[in-house]
């Protein structure tokens, strides 16, 4: 598991088969969750009467709370298979492969599992930087992880691709430049992820700012 070629291999299977499992096992939950939520909303909507109270509490409170609990199955999956990924000695060997490349921007081999939640959610991806027991590390971690594209900007990124994007080929006929600038959006926070991680250990005030301003903007 620690050899440079059948180990990243192998490494690349153990994830795809963790994010894979999460996204195919936490949709029903998801779905039960809100169909719970919207029961609940309903049920209190007819309760009461119209008015900004019975809006308050179905509009915002609930609907914010269902907004909120609706990602407590990915979380959780995502916790329990790198709990066990864990406990089972593999990570340890995963952040061994990875460590040299991490290291060259300045982190550790094992901010590449938070780093790589992030593309799924950056909450969860900064809740497993705890595993990290450098606090630097963890802390720049933190910092970088929400720079990651993370699953709820895709439709963002899709919605503008598709209304400024033209929808032409790019080489190759199946290669369409909507996929490519998708693509691009992606590896843009994956490079300024790792320019910000290199300013942090040169320049922590200034990695700080560079981040403040790429979440406001």
């Amino acid at each position: 598991l620690t050899h440079r070629l059948w180990g990243t291999l192998a490494f690349v299977a153990v994830m795809l088969s963790l994010f894979s499992s999460i996204f195919w096992l936490a949709p029903p939950l998801m779905d039960l969750i809100s169909g719970g939520m919207d029961l609940v909303a309903a049920w209190v909507g007819a309760l009461l009467p119209p008015g900004a109270i019975r809006d308050l509490l179905v509009d915002g409170i609930l609907a914010g709370i269902g907004g909120v609990i609706v990602f407590v199955p990915q979380i959780a999956l995502l916790f329990l298979l790198v709990a066990a990924l864990e406990g089972c000695g593999y990570l340890a060997r995963a952040a061994y492969l990875m460590d040299r490349l991490l290291v060259g921007v300045g982190l550790s081999g094992k901010s590449f599992i938070p780093l790589l939640s992030s593309f799924a959610c950056a909450i969860p991806g900064i809740m497993a930087a705890r595993t990290i027991e450098n606090r630097r590390d963890r802390l720049l971690t933190i910092l970088v992880a929400p720079l990651m594209s993370c699953s709820a900007r895709l439709p963002v990124y899709l919605l503008l691709c598709g209304a400024f994007v033209p929808n032409v080929a790019v080489g190759f006929s199946w290669l369409r430049l909507p996929a490519v600038v998708l693509a691009s959006m992606y590896a843009v926070g994956v490079v300024v992820a790792a320019a910000v991680a290199v300013a942090a250990a040169l320049a922590p005030a200034v990695a700080a700012a560079v981040v403040a301003a790429a979440l406001c903007g």
